[in-house]
């Protein structure tokens, strides 16, 4: 009688032991899912608010590519509020640094300014650091 008790007990800790390994499997996978869509949005958005950004360092050169994708935005003032409207959405999904640089740029839009932001932006999205200093990358883009 004990042997059978034991066997029973071990059957069922088995079974107990897969369902719950299935449930954490599946578990994992959904949030890695959720990981990965996270990523994907951040990717696109943080593209998008580059482009934004360099048309409104550069709005003779920018608003003729801007025409290709945006023809809702027809001048730099357009493309200044679709800069802030992105600040806004950049709340739901962006780095407390990624909202700081793009805030400095609305602020103060110049070379520098969007830098410290594709930098956090990188960071954020890649957890990847530069030993470029910010005055280095400055220099490339002019």
């Amino acid at each position: 009688m004990d042997s059978i008790q034991i066997i029973i007990s071990l059957v069922g800790a088995i079974g107990l032991g897969s369902i719950l390994g299935a449930f954490f499997q599946s578990l994992f996978q959904h949030q890695q899912q959720i990981k990965e869509h996270e990523h994907e949005l951040k990717s696109k958005r943080y593209k998008c608010i580059m482009i934004l950004m360099l048309t409104k360092l550069n709005p003779e050169e920018g608003m003729k590519h801007m025409q290709d994708h945006r023809p809702d935005l027809t001048n730099i003032k357009d493309v200044e509020k679709e800069i802030e409207t992105e600040l806004l959405n950049a709340i739901l999904f962006a780095s407390d640094g990624v909202i700081k640089a793009m805030k400095d740029f609305v602020v103060l839009s110049n070379h520098q300014n969007y830098i410290k932001a594709a930098l956090e932006m990188r960071k954020d999205l890649f957890g990847k650091k530069t030993k470029i200093s910010q005055q280095n990358l400055s220099d490339i883009l002019k």
